[in-house]
């Protein structure tokens, strides 16, 4: 599977509720993908964007979380899963924050092919998604 683009962001865990920088990756068949380390072995876990992301919440509209000690408010992403989960982010400013849930909302995902099953998105979406992950 091809790597579209990586990046540090910090990541609420969902029982202790800690803040943690996580590396990670977007990868071609439209998956984000959370990792210990750069080298994207220790998977932590997966996100299929096209099927469990329900919707995202930017900055002040992330009312109940407080972003990791020394971080802006203004960084934070929300990201609602379908099955009622949430995943908390922060990236490093707002207009990180933006990129990343600009591109969600706005992907047009189209299957080229149900057996091979290739994502395809714009250029244009994919560049706002990617400047977050840098």
């Amino acid at each position: 599977m091809a790597l579209v683009r990586g990046g540090w962001l910090w990541r609420q865990s969902s029982i202790l509720r800690r803040w943690k920088r996580n590396w990670f990756a977007l990868w071609l068949d439209g998956t984000l993908g959370y990792y210990h380390d750069e080298t994207a072995q220790d998977e932590e876990d997966r996100v299929v964007i096209h099927f469990n992301v329900r919707d995202i919440k930017v900055g002040q509209e992330c009312q109940d979380v407080q972003p990791p000690e020394g971080r802006s408010r203004d960084g934070l992403l929300t990201v609602n899963l379908r099955e009622g989960s949430r995943l908390h982010l922060c990236a490093e400013t707002r207009d990180d924050a933006m990129y990343a849930s600009t591109a969600r909302i706005r992907t047009t995902m189209r299957w080229c092919h149900p057996t091979h099953m290739k994502l395809h998105m714009s250029a244009a979406t994919m560049g706002h998604l990617m400047q977050v992950l840098v």
